[in-house]
Parts: C-alpha cells; structure tokens; sequence
C-alpha cells in the first residue's frame, strides 16, 4: 500500500482512522512524559509498594507521585517502578542472545496456560503501522499475530521499516479484588511500541554488561469495554518501559516502569454525568466539612492500590515469562 506521506489511506475504517490519529497524539504527549521522566523532579514522593501475595521471582517495588506540564497543562503524576531477578545468561554469547530475545522473543512469546486452564500473561496482537517513509499500512492477515522485531523500528529513513506499530495487548493475569472478592477479568490495551522509548547501553557500569529498554505509550483507547476509570483506554497519558539488564555475573534482572498523568480521577466509569462513587463520595465530604475532612488521603490510598494492581499484573508476566525465556534458551542451544 503507497499513499501520500502523513495521508491516512482511504481503505481505512473509521476506527482504524481513529486509532491512527489517537496513536500519534500517544506518541507526542508520551514523549513529554518521559522527559519528565528522564529529568529532576521537585517534590517527588516516593513509597514502597506491598504486592501482598507471593510471586515466584524476588522483585521489589515501589509507587511515586508527582506534578509535570504536558501540553502546556499542569498534570498530576502517579507511577510504580519493579525490579525483578529474572533468570541467568551465562554463555559467551549472552549479550547477542538477550538483544534477541528483548527484541524479537519478548512479547510474542508472553502467553501460556495455567494448570487450571486460565491464559496467563499477554497475547499480542499487531495491526497498523507508520513506515519510516511516514505511511500508514495495514499487516496483512496471518501476519498479525505477536509483535514485530523492535529491531525494524526506527525513526531515520533507510533504518528500520517502522516509526510504530499498534498493538493490542490481551492482559489475562488482571484480577479485581475487593475484599474476599476476588474475580479474572477480560482486559485489553492498546499500546505503540516506537523508536522514541527504546534505549540500548553497552557497560552502562562496572557491574552491567548490556542493559536494553523497550518502552510504549499506551493509546486513549479501551478495546475491551470496562467500568473501570482508570485502566486501559482511560490512563489519559501513559508508559510501560521494561529494562533488562546483563550483569556481568550472569544474572538477568528486568526494570519495569509506569507512569499516567493525571492521577486516578475515577475508581469506576459509569458515564460522564455519574459521579464517581469512591472519589466523588471523599470529594463530597471534603466539601460539606469545609476542608475539614481531607480527600487527600483516601485519594493516595486508593491510587495506592490501583499502582498495586498494576504491578502484580506484571510480577506475573515475568514470573510465567521466566519460563518461556528458560524454554527458549534451550531451543537456541540446541
């Protein structure tokens, strides 16, 4: 498919139109997001995160909250940062064997089974993409099922095949909790995998050998309808990054980064003229009692746990994902 550069081809549905344009409006926005990321941040404040169950993997986390400017608008920060001891690399091709696997292997590969039939993990699906021409195209059917080798992405002519590709992410591993009630829900993200949030250092320090960061915007987009106000298609700007790290004793550690602005304004999304029952409820009390009765507090408990959430979604990505990546070792020994 040839079309004019930046012209979105007339084949195109009215939502493949829409998510053309709400991925390049991702795109510009995350971009300002993680210059804030990458920078100082006044009045930070950082806690740690209790995942409260355990995970296979040791891992450690903790949440943030913060205040940046994007798009000329003053928005509120909240984040989680993991870290996770994912598995060992000990073959004299280690740092050419992890590039394939971050690159190419990672996300593809990121599903199985439970033993109690449940989907684990992320099933990927690719769809539409910009070239690094600047045209729009669609993958042709058979060729849409994981994701492309991050290697084809580039934001220079002549390097790469890509400056994105859209994704949809089948989250399986996300569960509702409250209280005793806990409950596996369907949901579904639609990110960009792009040149612009990737970053690959040979000996960053004495102790690291490779380390290699795959990153994405997510998309104003939900493509599986929820309740939720604040989750998949409704972080207003958002950014998962994931660091792997070769240390030079052969161990394999991952970093994963997230971050939304604003904050969690809703718990639950009952339509635009439905106020939100758990903050708009704390709201309303705030405001009958003069100030008296904070907000404040009950906010950073419950964004608290929506990052907890999060977080546990992902410590089970890399626990199931520390048995594919041993699988696949095997097979690129044989």
């Amino acid at each position: 498919m040839s079309v004019k550069q930046g012209a979105i081809p007339s084949t195109f549905s009215d939502l493949e139109r829409f998510l053309v344009e709400k991925t390049e409006e991702a795109l510009v926005h995350g971009v300002e997001l993680q210059t804030w990321r990458a920078g100082p941040k006044a009045g930070l404040r950082s806690f740690p995160l209790d995942l409260g169950k355990p995970f296979r993997l040791k891992n450690s986390a903790e949440g943030y909250f913060g205040e940046t400017n994007i798009a000329g608008r003053p928005r509120s920060v909240m984040g989680a940062k993991q870290t996770v001891h994912f598995g060992r690399l000990d073959r004299p091709n280690a740092p050419e064997l992890l590039k394939d696997f971050v690159y190419k292997e990672f996300l593809t590969r990121a599903h199985w089974t439970y033993s109690d039939g449940n989907p684990g993990g992320f099933t990927v699906e690719q769809s539409i993409y910009k070239t690094t021409s600047g045209e729009y195209g669609k993958f042709e059917q058979g060729k849409t099922d994981g994701c492309v080798d991050w290697r084809e992405l580039s934001l220079e002519q002549g390097h790469g095949k890509y400056q994105w590709v859209l994704l949809t992410l089948q989250i399986h591993d996300f569960i509702f909790e409250i209280g005793p009630i806990a409950k596996r829900l369907k949901e579904a993200a639609c990110v960009s995998p792009s040149p612009r949030f990737m970053k690959i250092e040979e000996t960053p320090d004495e102790a690291v050998v490779l380390s290699i960061q795959v990153g994405y915007p997510f998309v104003e987009f939900a493509p599986e309808p929820n309740i939720f106000g604040f989750g998949p298609g409704k972080f207003g700007i958002a950014l998962k990054y994931f660091t792997f790290r070769l240390h030079r004793d052969g161990e394999v550690t991952t970093e994963m980064d997230f971050l939304a602005a604003p904050r969690a304004e809703k718990v639950f999304d009952f339509g635009k003229y439905v106020p939100d029952p758990f903050y708009g409820t704390a709201d309303l009390v705030e405001m009958l009692t003069l100030g008296f009765v904070s907000s404040a507090g009950f906010h950073d408990k419950m964004d608290t746990s929506m990052l907890v959430t999060h977080c546990r979604v992902h410590q089970a990505l890399m626990d199931g994902l520390s048995d594919v990546w041993n699988t696949w070792l095997g097979e690129s020994a044989a």
